[in-house]
């Protein structure tokens, strides 16, 4: 069983950005929002191949774009059988996923679509489970805030579409871990952190005594060996 991890948080708060610390050697991004990396070189450390019969050639690729769950499942067993060298998977973003899929069956009648969708989240949110046990394979999710019953406003994953997710998948509760991801002006600069600790309001996880702080910096190879620390020393 490979080791999971959900970030979490609002589009420009750091996400991916998180990213630039990893061993591009050791890394797989999967993203679903067509978009380039946002830090300096990446084109050099991330790139797509293909052999010239026209098909993906997965040991020269550690970047692939795709909207399809379907073809993530089946890249994410190739990774996890073929591609040892590989020890950290990156979907960014589930949200996207959840959005490309609604607009794809958005003519589509009936109450089959939201199950389907639901069917897809819960299938790649569990997918980890059956990976080789020296993988991290980290979630990225965007949030929404929405004020409850008492009138208190709570941040937790975002559920595009239907509710049909958000009210039989608590996505979050699959996970030890689910940081948050923030932006704070600092002496007129942007500073990037995680938050690794709920505060009442959000649904921001991780077990007690793994980060010494409440807010850290948002460097994602920190965070997996922070973990690997954690579940392995006495």
């Amino acid at each position: 069983m490979a080791n999971k991890i959900m970030i979490l948080g609002d589009s420009g708060t750091g996400k991916t950005t998180s990213l630039e610390t990893l061993d591009p050697k050791e890394t797989f991004i999967i993203c679903s929002d067509e978009k380039s990396l946002p830090f300096k070189g990446w084109k050099k450390r991330y790139q797509t191949t293909f052999s010239e019969n026209g098909k993906l050639d997965l040991q020269k690729t550690n970047l692939f774009n795709t909207t399809d769950v379907k073809t993530i499942k089946v890249l994410l067993e190739k990774i996890s059988s073929d591609m040892p060298h590989i020890k950290i998977i990156i979907i960014d973003t589930i949200t996207n996923l959840m959005i490309a899929e609604f607009m794809r069956r958005i003519k589509e009648k009936g109450f089959e679509r939201f199950t389907d969708s639901a069917l897809d989240t819960y299938s790649l949110l569990t997918i980890p489970e059956k990976l080789r046990a020296d993988l991290t394979v980290v979630i990225l999710g965007h949030t929404e805030s929405n004020y409850d019953s008492e009138g208190v406003m709570r941040t937790s994953f975002k559920v595009p579409g239907g509710k049909l997710i958000g009210q039989n998948i608590v996505p979050e509760s699959l996970f030890t871990s689910v940081l948050y991801s923030e932006v704070i002006m600092e002496n007129n600069e942007p500073k990037y952190y995680f938050i690794t600790q709920n505060n009442g309001k959000n649904t921001c996880k991780s077990p007690k005594g793994m980060f010494d702080t409440y807010k850290i910096p948002n460097d994602l190879a920190f965070v997996i060996q922070s973990i690997a620390k954690f579940e392995n020393e006495d």
